[in-house]
């Protein structure tokens, strides 16, 4: 997931991106598989419709948007941070370090020790880091 903090006209002065992938249709790790199972079987549909309460559309992307690698370089030259927990069981760290080397200089990775997926495993210190570094990147950035 990806965040940003924008300036009054609704343009991003920083972004934020947490447990995100590299590229779309990524199966390589069990939670995946199965979500991949729920999202793009009938059954699955049915499970996730029931199950879990959540309706999930039957169709596919049309059209299939830019893989994140791709999508990262136009994000410049605004400050992008990417955060990322050593023990993500959806995605490993090959895709947080694909999206720092695609965002070059403009971007910043932070792989965090002990951290599993997605806000849902980032304790308040780390929360409190990546405001701070989100506030101070824009305000740097409405100072240029």
């Amino acid at each position: 997931e990806a965040d940003g903090v924008a300036d009054a006209d609704g343009v991003a002065d920083a972004v934020v991106s947490v447990s995100a992938p590299a590229r779309w249709f990524y199966r390589g790790t069990a939670p995946m598989r199965r979500l991949h199972w729920l999202v793009m079987r009938p059954a699955g549909r049915v499970v996730g419709r029931y199950g879990l309460r959540t309706r999930i559309h039957h169709r596919r992307w049309d059209p299939v948007p830019l893989s994140p690698v791709e999508a990262v370089p136009r994000i410049a030259p605004t400050p992008l941070l990417i955060v990322h927990g050593d023990q993500d069981g959806y995605f490993p760290v090959d895709h947080p370090r694909m999206l720092a080397t695609a965002a070059g200089g403009h971007g910043e990775l932070w792989l965090e020790p002990g951290m599993g997926h997605a806000e849902n495993a980032a304790d308040d210190e780390l929360l409190g880091r990546i405001g701070a570094w989100a506030a101070a990147a824009a305000s740097q950035r409405q100072r240029t």
